[in-house]
């Protein structure tokens, strides 16, 4: 009986555990250098709270070429215990020189949108946005 009784008990702790677990929330997003020119290498960070096993994807999205350019994926940094997305790249010759607004989307393992508060509103980029100015 006992046996069966700790069973239950500890059935019942997983269970509210997993209830409880939070999503992921953004912690810092961070492009260098935030300003570039056409060819220039950027380096693109985001960090979220949790681990990479509890986010399925994250995306950029030029806000303001949101229908003519296609999503840009960013890689768990699998070498960091932190759950870091990255994305290294250069800036495409088409860019013209103007303020570039790179919305982030989140996707948890459940498929559901991160929503960072104050962003609930976004069209684009419910995680948050990093700006990027193209000289």
């Amino acid at each position: 009986m006992k046996k069966v009784v700790m069973l239950a008990l500890l059935m019942l702790f997983i269970l509210v555990q997993s209830s409880l677990a939070e999503q992921p929330k953004l912690k810092e997003a961070v492009i260098k250098p935030n300003t570039a020119a056409i060819g220039d290498t950027v380096n693109i960070k985001v960090e979220f709270s949790g681990v990479h096993k509890d986010i399925r994807e994250v995306f950029l999205t030029v806000r303001e070429y949101q229908y003519d350019y296609p999503r840009i994926p960013l890689v768990a940094d699998t070498t960091s215990k932190k759950n870091i997305w990255v994305m290294k790249g250069p800036i495409p010759e088409e860019a013209p020189s103007e303020l570039f607004h790179l919305d982030i989307t989140a996707i948890d393992k459940e498929g559901k949108e991160i929503v960072t508060k104050g962003f609930e509103q976004s069209y684009t980029g419910k995680a948050g946005t990093i700006e990027l100015k193209v000289k």
